[in-house]
């Protein structure tokens, strides 16, 4: 097996190798950090240097088996407690780094990961972190059943365990047919090695094992239920929980056994829970309480009639998309037309339609600029002319004979409503903007309408890990592009009068050869070239350029249309120096190299 750094930019964006990868670094923070030396608040350098003051939305607990469970913002607290073997990449959304391994070797076929825990790692208290805790870890994890009886949270774990199916004899595990970790392929082959053996290729793996957390299992077996609580909690993580008020505040202080502690200028994080949203968040922010808070809704009203914050507003990439999807219905004129469908695309002016969706920019293609690869996809113009033209040539000029198109959605938005005006002002169609209540737009969006009914749903995506290869595998929603009266047969096997009929696994193989049956040759062609990407993960130019041409194939079906992109943005004062924002849901950003002028 051949050696590379993992330092190098994965522009397959999956993350699998096809030679070994070994991989060392000393954290984000490479530069020495100016506050470890002095620096700090307790010994000179001004008032409130080392504290860094947050807002987030209320956290109502912090047990990462019970990640499911909590508020979104916990799992950001979860993150600080405890560290996986790798961490993401705040500079590069395809890599990852070393976490709590110093390296790892993947196998030429890209099933075997190999991961080298770092030469004196420790938990908080001291005590040797092993790589036994991982394994341990996942075994406590990854059993649902037992996690189960304790009734009063989801068990669902942290690190995505119901959808990591790859690891060799985990769904039999965690499904509870069989309670033998041991027949798990999760293996300790030393104190400080941790193997992991896949049934494929997988390229969400590395992914996943950012969040599998290790545990402390004399500290879980002492408090099962509080063992993350102040003076109970052990963990790894580069911060540590020093005081807890469920839905009020906490703070958290610096794990001084952290292995790249000395990067973290910032020794104190004192955290207030908001439940006012982005509003309340504003009125500590202006009153010089807090330095940093995630803004939801539209961060230009929040600022609005004050430039001089405008430096103060950022914004992290550009990962989130939104859009619209065909739907199937009796009437086949959206399903089948792809003059129809490039009409309705280009007769929208996606500028326009940012203007009433800040912080959200235009996004002419479905694969949003902070996803590398994204530019080889040709973006959709605004083109009104050319939409009249396509849409004359298809036999329905000035919208004459389709019939009124419905966007169905479960919030009113002012994007969906200016795409209804534009349809109706530059293509003629009648359009009505249909919001339901969350359940019937559920059951609508999967095939539960009138038999008069055709429209599109808005649809929003926001994955991880932010690569082509997972954009490419995106639209996966298989049933939506078959005909009407199977997408009516496929509703009644999952939720209706035929659900009895089938069990679980019939009423998926019924389902599967249902839609297989019945896609579309443009959909055949995208499912064939991302088979190809998936199957070729071992070799990640081969499979990146696959997942590409996936990604225009299916952006060539007009299947998706595509309006907005997003990412988070912040408030952030100036004091706060060096921070690295992020779009990920669980890191959003990280204090490694922060430095912060004093307090005035």
């Amino acid at each position: 097996m051949s050696k590379g750094m993992i330092s190098r930019r994965f522009l397959l964006a999956v993350p699998l190798a096809a030679a070994a990868v070994s991989a060392t670094s000393c954290g984000f923070g490479s530069t020495p950090n100016p506050n470890q030396n002095g620096n700090n608040g307790s010994e000179g350098g001004g008032k409130g240097v080392d504290v860094f003051r947050e807002a987030w939305r209320p956290v109502n607990h912090l047990n990462p088996a019970f990640g499911g469970g909590g508020s979104p913002d916990s799992t950001v607290m979860m993150a600080m407690m405890w560290e996986g073997l790798v961490i993401r990449d705040p500079d590069d959304t395809q890599n990852y780094l070393p976490g709590a391994a110093e390296k790892w070797e993947i196998s030429d076929d890209g099933t075997v990961y190999t991961f080298h825990l770092r030469p004196g790692a420790k938990w908080s208290n001291g005590d040797p972190l092993t790589a036994n805790d991982f394994v341990w870890a996942a075994s406590y994890f990854y059993n649902s059943v037992e996690l189960g009886k304790q009734g009063d949270k989801n068990p669902v774990a942290f690190n995505g365990s119901a959808t990591n199916t790859s690891i060799k004899g985990l769904p039999e595990y965690f499904s509870g047919t069989t309670t033998d970790f041991s027949t798990v392929g999760i293996k300790a082959t030393d104190d400080m090695t941790v193997e992991f053996t896949l049934t494929a290729a997988d390229y969400r793996f590395l992914d996943s094992l950012v969040r599998l957390f290790p545990l402390n299992k004399a500290s879980v077996e002492a408090n099962p239920k509080d063992y993350w609580m102040p003076g109970k909690l052990v963990g790894n993580g580069p911060y540590q929980l020093a005081s807890y008020t469920q839905n009020a505040s906490a703070t958290m202080k610096r794990n001084e056994n952290y292995w790249d502690a000395k990067s973290l200028g910032i020794t104190t994080r004192e955290i207030q829970f908001n439940s006012s949203g982005a509003t309340g968040m504003m009125v500590t922010y202006d009153a010089n309480e807090i330095d940093l808070f995630r803004v939801d809704g539209d961060p230009s009203a929040l600022i609005a009639g004050r430039p001089e914050l405008e430096k103060e507003l950022q914004a992290a990439a550009l990962v989130q998309y939104k859009g619209l999807q065909i739907l199937p219905a009796k009437n086949p004129l959206l399903l089948d037309s792809l003059p129809v469908r490039q009409a309705l695309a280009m007769a929208i002016d996606r500028e326009a339609l940012a203007k009433v969706s800040p912080p959200d920019v235009a996004g002419p293609s479905w694969v949003p600029s902070g996803i590398a690869g994204a530019e080889k996809l040709t973006a959709i113009p605004f083109d009104a002319d050319k939409a009249k033209q396509l849409l004359s040539e298809a036999g329905y000029a000035d919208g004459k004979g389709i019939p009124q198109l419905h966007i169905l959605t479960y919030a009113s938005m002012p994007a969906l409503e200016a795409v209804a005006s534009m349809w109706k002002e530059h293509l003629g169609i009648d359009t009505k903007v249909d919001v339901q209540e969350v359940g019937v737009y559920s059951n609508m969006l999967n095939g539960d309408v009138p038999e008069d009914w055709i429209g599109v749903s808005f649809n929003y995506q926001a994955p991880t890990p932010f690569n082509m290869m997972k954009y490419g595998g995106f639209p996966n929603f298989q049933t939506y592009v078959v005909p009407y009266d199977i997408k009516r047969q496929i509703f009644e096997i999952q939720y209706g009068k035929d659900k009895a009929k089938y069990s679980p696994a019939e009423a998926t193989a019924k389902v599967q050869q249902l839609t297989e049956d019945n896609w579309p040759d443009d959909y055949k062609k995208f499912i064939d070239l991302m088979k190809q990407a998936q199957q070729a993960q071992a070799d990640p130019a081969k499979a990146t350029d696959l997942a590409t041409q996936a990604a225009i194939a299916f952006a060539d079906t007009y299947r998706w249309i595509p309006l907005l992109w997003a990412g988070y943005t912040f408030m952030v004062k100036p004091r706060v120096k060096n921070i690295k924002l992020t779009s990920y849901a669980d890191n959003i950003y990280t204090l490694n190299g922060v430095t912060m002028d004093a307090l005035s």
